[in-house]
């Protein structure tokens, strides 16, 4: 997987996770904390390894929440998205091509 296209698959996993603060009619970021909130939900609707990586994902963003200084919040988050970022790779793995059909067409197995 490219640099690119790792960090465009973790940026649409974290996206998907703060879509309910997205969807809010205001021009503010998310707090960190809804981040977290969003890390944790993504946790909760998954299963198996999928589900463990959004929650080390949100464990780390927590942590980083409150980390003493900020080259130990700037690395937590990182590690936060490096483990959003497993999370997607875990899901489009998952998508295997069914006995039987045309090279090309797959089906999501979910994990």
């Amino acid at each position: 997987m490219s640099e690119r296209s790792y960090s465009c698959e973790t940026a649409v996993a974290v996206a998907e996770a703060v879509r309910p603060w997205l969807d809010k009619d205001t021009s503010e970021p998310p707090p960190a904390a809804a981040i977290v909130a969003a890390l944790r939900a993504a946790e909760a609707e998954h299963a198996g390894y999928q589900r463990d990586l959004w929650g080390y994902a949100a464990g780390n963003a927590a942590c980083a929440l409150g980390a003493r200084d900020e080259r130990g919040a700037r690395w937590l988050w990182a590690t936060a998205l490096d483990y959003a970022g497993r999370a997607v790779a875990v899901a489009d793995e998952s998508a295997v091509p069914r006995s039987g059909t045309a090279p090309g067409t797959f089906q999501h197995v979910p994990a």
